[in-house]
């Protein structure tokens, strides 16, 4: 199965330089990175809570929205504006870019806001995706876990889905 945004978003050169920029930002942070490994891991756990729950959605807009998701962690960084909102208005702008249409765009946006925010409503897939994000973090095996600032029974001391 051909994701059409998902790859036109990995190939745009303001996802690539902000993807740069990001990791570069992070390079000696000791917490959880936002990398494409961690993008990644939203996604397919995301797919795997949606199938569970028979939740229809496009795996496009699932893995679109998980590249996305923590993006606007660059201008957190560099201008104090939180990365929810950030990754709003920077995944729209590169949604315009790779001509996206309307409604696809809505539904991506739609995934990106609700990654921090635990009120939405469940069997939603942004119930799912918002999970599939906190589990997506191995505290397990984190070094840096008794200095995270993540509450103790949030945090995934046990692998699950």
């Amino acid at each position: 199965m051909k994701l059409e945004f998902t790859n036109r978003i990995l190939k745009n050169e303001y996802y690539q330089d902000q993807l740069h920029i990001l990791c570069e930002l992070e390079k000696d942070r000791i917490f959880c990175r936002h990398n494409i490994e961690h993008f990644l891991n939203v996604a397919r756990i995301a797919m795997i809570l949606c199938g569970r729950k028979r939740i229809k959605i496009s795996a496009d807009i699932i893995y679109s929205a998980a590249l996305l998701h923590d993006i606007g962690r660059v201008q957190e960084y560099t201008e104090g504006i939180e990365h929810d909102v950030a990754s709003q208005s920077t995944a729209a702008k590169i949604l315009d870019s790779i001509e996206c249409p309307r409604d696809i765009r809505e539904k991506i946006i739609r995934l990106i806001a609700s990654h921090r925010n635990t009120k939405a409503d469940p069997d939603t897939p942004e119930a799912m995706f918002n999970k599939a994000d906190k589990l997506s973090r191995n505290c397990f095996e984190c070094n840096a876990r008794s200095l995270c600032k993540w509450q103790k029974d949030k945090m995934n001391l046990e692998i699950e889905v």
